[in-house]
């Protein structure tokens, strides 16, 4: 009995490097991991066995490397749509591209109060992040496509002006209304542009000290509530982002019973937990026009 192919693609995951710049004395480093995927007549290698249109994923891989040894790799954008377009310009049989970048922050070490030229910190959780599709134009012109950067692994925490209060509450809720917690999460950003920035890696470190000044900056009623207005604070200050997406695990920190104990806890020890946790994700966008 025939089938049908539905859907096929395929790629190189976890193509990692690292690349310093020693054009002068204080090197920069970019290390990233790199994911291509690809999307286009590829049916036969499946159906058929037949590997003649088959672009391997070890060429894949080894273009991530020339490409990051002739452009330079820490504007994320501009490289993953570099390296995208290559795909379909030099294979007439791919339609689409799929590239994600995820990059490890470096700090640079302070010694004795100074920057230090070419020894580096790596200390944080925190990744950052750019994903490009991209398809082939009807007309054969540029390829068509967008870009999606974000940053991941944010872990932020205040241990006061946070509390819930004055939910939903039926015959399983056991849970204690609260005016004073600890609020913790681990953010995970993505944002879209309506139009190319000035600087691309400018206004990834914008959006980035907004979203950290804005969990820090009032009292906060829930992780939603938070959320909303740490989007919210972007889209006001960077007329270039279009929509914000953020996912906010609620990390709880639940507050010990020392009772037992003949001991006190005024609101001062916890036991951190993260499974399970709350998971609140929205996406807040500009006003569109109906219709």
């Amino acid at each position: 009995m025939p089938y049908e192919l539905l859907t096929q693609s395929y790629g190189k995951s976890r193509v990692r490097l690292t690349k310093v710049d020693r054009d002068a004395d204080v090197h920069q480093i970019t290390e990233l991991s790199v994911d291509v995927e690809l999307d286009g007549d590829f049916n036969a290698a499946y159906t058929d066995g037949d590997n003649a249109l088959v672009v391997p994923t070890d060429t894949m891989k080894n273009t991530v490397y020339a490409f990051a040894r002739e452009l330079d790799p820490c504007e994320l954008e501009t490289f993953a749509w570099t390296l995208g377009s290559h795909f379909i310009e030099a294979f007439d049989h791919i339609s689409d591209v799929y590239v994600k970048l995820t990059e490890t922050p470096w700090e640079r070490a302070v010694i004795d109060g100074q920057p230090h030229p070419h020894a580096f910190l790596g200390t944080s959780s925190e990744r950052h992040t750019c994903q490009v599709g991209m398809s082939r134009s009807p007309d054969g012109e540029e390829p068509e496509g967008a870009i999606e950067c974000g940053l991941e692994g944010l872990i932020l925490l205040k241990t006061t002006d946070s509390g819930f209060s004055k939910f939903l509450q039926d015959e399983f809720t056991t849970l204690p209304e609260i005016d004073d917690r600890i609020m913790a999460t681990n953010v995970t950003a993505k944002w879209m542009y309506n139009d190319s920035p000035d600087n691309w890696r400018g206004i990834r470190h914008r959006i980035r000290s907004i979203l950290i000044r804005e969990f820090a900056a009032r009292f906060s009623p829930s992780v939603q509530a938070t959320l909303y207005e740490m989007a919210s604070a972007v889209l006001d200050v960077e007329p270039v982002v279009e929509e914000v997406s953020l996912s906010m695990p609620n990390l709880h920190r639940h507050l010990l019973d020392l009772s037992r104990f003949d001991l006190d806890n005024p609101n001062v020890l916890f036991v951190p937990s993260d499974e399970p946790h709350g998971s609140i994700n929205a996406t807040v966008c500009r006003q569109r026009p109906e219709g």
